[in-house]
């Protein structure tokens, strides 16, 4: 499937494309094409080849980001960052099947979506006739889906965290997963309801999601869909920063790739019996944790030396600095240590 940026006309339109759900009726992209300057690869290209070195081929390639972790990945998988601008342009050199190719990413574009499901099943439906295309998945594959679909790169990890400010009744109470879901969704709006004991702000749940709200969209986290409920904010941290300025009625709904970094100021509520932990989260044993990893086609066909080639950057050193700039637990390195939680009357 390729991607059409004739649409995209600014920043603000793409913001709000990105976050239109692919599951929709009316479907509607959102790309992220940096197209790489047409005289520049030319030059490149018709530039006379010796002997010993293979044929530059300027190619294309489509990602698509879940909207749980477009934070994490933003620019990453396109031509902007994979052939910065002012910088020269390096071709990517794989060797597949005996032969030596060389490409340049001249159209390297990223769609966001709330889910990975819509294009996961055309990817697989179209699988006779593969694409220069993958999917950053944020979930395990499915057996059913593994027949036709391999993780190439695993790269992180991450979970759904629901946070409050330390020292909020919720650190020792914790709620059962079906409450927090409830309380993510904006159905639950009091502690009480929650079964927490009231804290010192009163009863009322001030909720905050993960994402910039443009047209209402956020993070879908606990299953509790990409809509911002009514009367919730939406924060770029999920409302971290609020909770751990000592505002007890915060319920921040956000990622355990930001939550760790407060650990000094909140604590993430123990969601059906646990809360989760960079041991958890690692070994993805608690129920509220996911990977993030790039998933292809298994049979790639005449593809295959394309693919090659972007895996290549996606796993070099480039993309992993990208990764970890923006906050990834990446799978290949240690985690940066955060502080930790300070005195807690609750001991949690």
């Amino acid at each position: 499937m390729n991607f059409d940026s004739r649409d995209w006309r600014s920043e603000r339109l793409r913001a709000r494309l990105a976050r239109t759900p692919f599951d929709t009726r009316v479907t509607r992209w959102s790309t992220r094409l940096m197209r790489w300057p047409a005289l520049v690869i030319a030059a490149f290209l018709l530039a006379p080849a010796t002997a010993s070195a293979q044929r530059v081929q300027d190619t294309f390639f489509n990602s698509l980001i879940p909207s749980r972790v477009d934070h994490l990945i933003g620019f990453t998988p396109t031509t902007f960052a994979i052939h910065p601008p002012g910088q020269r342009v390096v071709p990517i050199t794989v060797r597949v099947g005996g032969r030596r190719h060389r490409y340049i990413f001249g159209n390297a574009a990223a769609a966001v979506g709330p889910t990975a499901k819509l294009y996961l099943r055309n990817m697989i439906r179209a699988r006779r006739f593969p694409s220069p295309q993958g999917i950053f998945l944020d979930r395990r594959l499915k057996a059913a889906e593994r027949r036709y679909v391999q993780v190439r790169a695993d790269l992180g990890r991450d979970a759904d965290v629901l946070a409050v400010g330390r020292g909020h009744p919720a650190c020792a109470s914790g709620v059962s997963r079906a409450v927090a879901r409830e309380i993510a969704a904006g159905t639950i709006r009091t502690w009480s309801a929650a079964g927490v004991p009231t804290p010192a702000s009163g009863d009322a749940i001030a909720l905050r999601r993960a994402g910039d709200g443009v047209d209402r969209f956020v993070e879908p986290r606990f299953r509790a869909g990409i809509r911002l409920p009514q009367g919730a904010r939406a924060a770029s941290d999920g409302g971290l920063s609020e909770a751990a300025s000592g505002d007890l009625a915060i319920a921040a709904v956000t990622s355990w790739s930001r939550a760790r970094r407060y650990q000094a100021t909140t604590c993430a509520v123990p969601v059906g019996g646990a809360a989760p932990s960079d041991a958890s989260v690692r070994a993805l044993s608690h129920p509220d944790a996911y990977p993030i990893s790039f998933v292809t086609l298994r049979r790639l066909r005449e593809v295959r030396p394309i693919v090659a080639a972007f895996l290549k950057y996606l796993t070099g050193p480039r993309a992993t600095a990208s990764f970890r700039q923006r906050g990834m637990l990446l799978v290949k390195e240690a985690w940066p240590a955060v502080p930790g939680p300070q005195d807690d009357p609750f001991g949690s």
